[in-house]
């Protein structure tokens, strides 16, 4: 007799098939900063933009789901489809982090090649940074305000303007273990003798900065699973 079934997991899927963002509850966005947002109009697939305006480095736009109770020491995977208007000096991080996006906390930056764990206290994802001084993607996590991981991932997996990128990354239950993704390819793993992220909430989503040129960046869906508790 089976033990569980497909449903043993807790799982969430957003595809943005709305005409106003106010019609997800669900989902938590940006409301501190100049990095407004809003359903793409006529989007037949799905997606919300991230329209970051180019003022200050502090512009920030971002989405997430609508509460912080991912809990590391589940096993969590999150994943996203991305399309960056223009490459340039900008920066984005897709991952899990222990703020929703309306806290308009910073998560990682990669400067001059340095990956730095900015206002969050925890996190795990994939970052691109403009102001660094290699073109590349980066693994990031970090605990208590420490960076784990910082390893950048090439310039093959390098994101195109217009072009979706779907970006992912998998931490185990003990927080030891983790995956990184893009366009669906392992594109980094870990196995470490100690934990990578602290035992706290956690949330899945995209966050956007601006740091010199207005841009855009479209979140075709957002989707992340974890175990569900056995207690």
């Amino acid at each position: 007799m089976a033990i569980d079934t497909s449903f043993g997991e807790v799982r969430k899927f957003e595809d943005f098939l709305v005409t106003a963002i106010a019609d997800l509850p669900e989902i938590d966005i940006v409301t501190v900063t100049g990095g407004g947002g809003a359903v793409v109009a006529g989007g037949a697939d799905g997606r919300y933009r991230l329209d970051i305006v180019a003022t200050d480095d502090d512009d920030v736009g971002a989405v997430s789901f609508g509460a912080v109770n991912w809990t590391a020491g589940d096993e969590l995977k999150m994943e996203a489809r991305i399309f960056l208007s223009a490459v340039t000096d900008n920066k984005y991080f897709v991952g899990f982090s222990d703020s929703l996006a309306s806290a308009d906390e910073t998560t990682f930056s990669a400067t001059t090649d340095t990956v730095t764990i900015d206002t969050i206290s925890d996190g795990i994802g994939i970052c691109w940074d403009g102001d660094a001084s290699t073109a590349q993607l980066w693994a990031v996590a970090g605990k208590t305000d420490a960076v784990t991981v910082n390893q950048g991932l090439g310039a093959d997996y390098n994101p195109v303007a217009a072009t979706a990128t779907t970006i992912g990354c998998y931490l185990s239950a003990d927080r030891k273990s983790a995956r990184f993704y893009v366009d669906g390819k392992e594109v980094h793993k870990i196995d470490s003798s100690t934990t990578l992220v602290a035992a706290v909430d956690l949330v899945p989503g995209v966050w956007a900065y601006e740091q010199g040129t207005a841009f855009n960046l479209d979140v075709d869906y957002l989707y992340a699973k974890k175990g569900r508790s056995t207690t």
